[in-house]
C-alpha cells in the first residue's frame, strides 16, 4: 500500500499518465511502459501480472508510440517529483539486501 504523502507526491505523474493515455486511446499502464520501453534500448520492463487481459495490454505497450515532447514532458515531471518512498512495506524492506 502506497503512503499517503507518497501517493500525493506522485498524483501529478499519474494524472499525467491518465491524460496521455486517453489521448493515446491506451491504457496508463501502456503509457507507463511504453514510456519505461523509450528511455534505453537495452532497458526491458517485466511487468507482473496473472491475467491474460493484462498480459495482452501490455503487449499493446509496444506499439504506442510517444512523441519526443510526450517523453519530455513525463521526464520532466518525473525528475520534479523524485523518488519518494521505499518500493515495499516496511515487513519485506528488512528482508532486502539481507
Amino acid at each position: 500500500m502506497t503512503a499517503p504523502p507518497v501517493k500525493a507526491a506522485t498524483s501529478a505523474l499519474v494524472d499525467q499518465v491518465r491524460v496521455l493515455a486517453e489521448s493515446k486511446g491506451a491504457t496508463p499502464g501502456q503509457v507507463a511502459l511504453a514510456w519505461l520501453l523509450a528511455q534505453h534500448p537495452h532497458l526491458a520492463p517485466i511487468p507482473g501480472t496473472r491475467r491474460t487481459p493484462r498480459i495482452e495490454e501490455n503487449g499493446g505497450a509496444t506499439a504506442l508510440a510517444l512523441s519526443a515532447d510526450d517523453l519530455a514532458d513525463l521526464n520532466g515531471l518525473a525528475d520534479r517529483i523524485g523518488v519518494r518512498g521505499d518500493r515495499y512495506n516496511p515487513q519485506h524492506m528488512a528482508m532486502v539486501n539481507r
